[in-house]
């Protein structure tokens, strides 16, 4: 370097910065190795330094952070700050935080920046005539470092006092759309480069550098040679010793620009999809707890036009106390587990003080070791959709009944018949003979009217059971018994179309409600009944069979040996308004239902078929569990519900 002084240099731990401590001794320099940021910055500010150094090719963070500290710590103003890049990408923001030059995670690199950063902060006593080669020697090998690293990126010009180009690079040059010819007749001027309107906050930085011989990097534009504007950023410097002369480094912003510009389009879009939706979305920091959210998620729960309490508190409040505990478990199990998205489904309190079934959907953010810091998801009311749902299963479930109406007349006339006749025996019996009357025919009588009566009393009763809504609670069911129940109400049908066989094996009470199981199996009986030709009763056939099936459920099978259904259509068998009934005898809804319902209990449901041979639906119910709790306790997992309650209880999360 010019000049006798010896350019002491403060190399700050971390990343590669400590390779620097050979090239800075190969070169005479004094390299201070720092023992850790807060020792560097102490001796920043007790003695003087020419140059910094960072590494910031470990974590960019960090190093950003240091830029910035180091250059509002004391003595940070006066030194050059080198800071040591793992790619060429990072240049930019660690240019923004404060480095004064940027080099490649190399020697060579590493040695060319020091050279130029020592230029920057010395007054050597050299000769005015001197200084221009001296500038294009610093020109050239600076450039190298960038070319040597990877791809020519960083635009570099020596300019003078009047904005004249006197030399630069050849990225600078493309970037303009200029050729060195232009440089070497003179051509090139940074004022002529920058728009008009640009000129004025131009000249205010380069009034900062000739006072100080530096300024903080800005952004701003240059005209292209084909009158394109180029946006950039730009990091000037007096050469060191002249007061008329200063290098720039110039970085192309393009591809930030548009960058920033389809950011802000695309968060645009999302602003209007969320205004248009009537889903309420929010936004959960796990690490502050602080909870964001759009405008329709401060009405939904009533905080006007407030922003949201920064704890989630708040809205854990709102939800119902009877689903709190499930929510709260449901919520820390997706923060704990390793699942990205989550499902939750309960009540909560809305502005006018009523509850709303809600459906709650969202995503965990998780960092590199698994754990979750952020939450993000959409609530929306379901309330009006899950009273329709009720409403379709009642009125499926009467229409199954309605196809039912004669073969229960029938079932109801028969003991009817015989309970009219033997009351009118009686009748007759006590008034011809009085006290003389037989007895023992008489209690028979009674006794077979009786019977009658309990099997019509038997025959109402199954059909309040199916007909009157209900809440969709969940309970101990017997399966044999809602078999029976269902069986005295369609057995008229069944027997006009078939022989029924019953397997009824012994299986424990499952997890369902009664009359919502109940229609799954009315449906599939009415159906199979449907499904088998008229006039062979005799080679027809229906069986219901029950067994146990683990892991800890009860298979329910209804089989029929009608013509089966074909391949192409048994995966729309389950689809909402799919039949293959003839207009008007069907609204393809039964067994859209039945899945439902099924999937509800935390079951399965699906079919077996083959062209000729019949079809087999097969149920599989989970089994119910005394210590689960409550039967109308709701899925810890957060489910809708009526799901199954969770294998593992735990106490709520609090």
């Amino acid at each position: 370097m010019a000049g006798s002084h010896r350019p002491r240099i403060l190399v700050f731990p971390g990343g590669s910065a400590d390779a620097a401590l050979a090239p800075a001794a190969a070169r005479g320099h004094a390299a201070v190795p720092a023992r850790d940021v807060e020792a560097g910055l102490d001796l920043l500010a007790t003695q003087p330094f020419d140059v910094a150094v960072v590494g910031a090719d470990g974590a960019l963070g960090e190093a950003l952070a240091l830029c910035r500290r180091l250059r509002a710590a004391p003595g940070g103003d006066r030194v050059a700050v080198v800071a040591i890049a793992g790619d060429a990408a990072e240049t930019t923001a660690l240019l923004e935080a404060g480095a004064t030059v940027v080099a490649a995670a190399d020697e060579r690199s590493i040695a060319i920046q020091l050279d130029a950063a020592s230029w920057w902060v010395q007054r050597p006593a050299a000769r005015a005539a001197d200084r221009a080669p001296a500038e294009r020697a610093l020109l050239e090998r600076a450039g190298r470092s960038f070319r040597d690293g990877s791809a020519e990126v960083i635009g570099l010009f020596v300019w003078d006092v009047t904005g004249r180009i006197l030399d630069a690079n050849d990225a600078f040059l493309r970037m303009v759309g200029c050729a060195r010819e232009d440089v070497e007749a003179g051509r090139l001027n940074w004022v002529a480069l920058t728009p008009p309107e640009l000129r004025a906050a131009d000249e205010r930085a380069l009034s900062e550098v000739r006072k100080h011989g530096i300024c903080p990097p800005f952004e701003k534009e240059f005209l292209h040679r084909d009158g394109r504007r180029l946006p950039v950023l730009i990091a000037p410097a007096l050469v060191e010793g002249a007061r008329d002369r200063g290098v720039c480094f110039v970085l192309d912003m393009t591809a930030r620009r548009a960058a920033e510009g389809a950011l802000r389009a695309s968060e645009e879009r999302l602003r209007l999809v969320v205004r248009a939706t009537s889903d309420a979305f929010w936004d959960w920091d796990l690490s502050s707890g602080r909870v964001t959210g759009s405008e329709r998620m401060r009405s939904f729960y009533g905080t006007g036009g407030a922003d949201i309490e920064e704890d989630a508190a708040w809205w854990f409040e709102r939800v119902h106390p009877e689903d709190r505990d499930r929510v709260m478990n449901a919520l820390r199990r997706a923060i704990e587990g390793k699942e990205s998205t989550f499902e939750l489904w309960y009540r909560c309190l809305l502005a006018d003080g009523s509850y709303a079934d809600v459906q709650d959907r969202g995503i965990v953010l998780r960092d590199g070791a698994g754990k979750a810091y952020r939450m993000l998801g959409a609530v929306s009311d379901v309330t009006e959709r899950r009273q329709m749902e009720t409403r379709l299963l009642l009125a499926d479930r009467m229409a199954s009944l309605g196809t039912l109406a004669a073969g229960v007349a029938h079932e109801i006339n028969n003991p009817l018949a015989y309970m009219v006749t033997n009351v009118d025996f009686a009748r007759k019996e006590l008034r011809a003979r009085g006290a003389a009357a037989r007895v023992d025919a008489l209690v028979a009588a009674l006794d077979e009217a009786a019977e009658g009566g309990a099997r019509v009393r038997h025959i109402v009763s199954g059909l309040k059971t199916f007909s009157r809504a209900d809440d969709g609670a969940l309970g101990p069911v017997e399966v044999d018994r809602v078999i029976q129940l269902v069986l005295r109400m369609a057995q008229q049908q069944i027997r006009s179309k078939a022989r029924l066989v019953l397997e009824l094996g012994p299986v424990p009470p499952v997890h369902a409600n009664e009359a919502q199981l109940g229609q799954v199996i009315l449906n599939l009986l009415v159906n199979a009944a449907q499904a088998l030709p008229d006039g062979k009763e005799a080679e027809n056939e229906i069986r219901i069979a029950t067994a146990a099936a683990p892991p800890g459920r009860v298979r329910i099978e209804v089989r029929d040996t009608g013509p089966g259904i074909a391949p192409e259509l048994r995966s729309r068998i389950f689809d909402p308004f799919f039949t293959t009934k003839p207009i008007g005898e069907g609204t393809g809804l039964g067994l859209a239902i039945c899945h439902g319902i099924v999937a509800s209990f935390g079951g399965e449901i699906g079919v077996e078929s083959e062209v000729g041979r019949g079809a087999c639906f097969r149920v599989l119910l989970p089994v119910w569990r005394a210590d689960a709790g409550a039967p109308d306790e709701r899925d810890e997992r957060g489910g809708a519900p009526g799901d199954p309650l969770d294998e593992y209880p735990e106490e709520a999360a609090q």
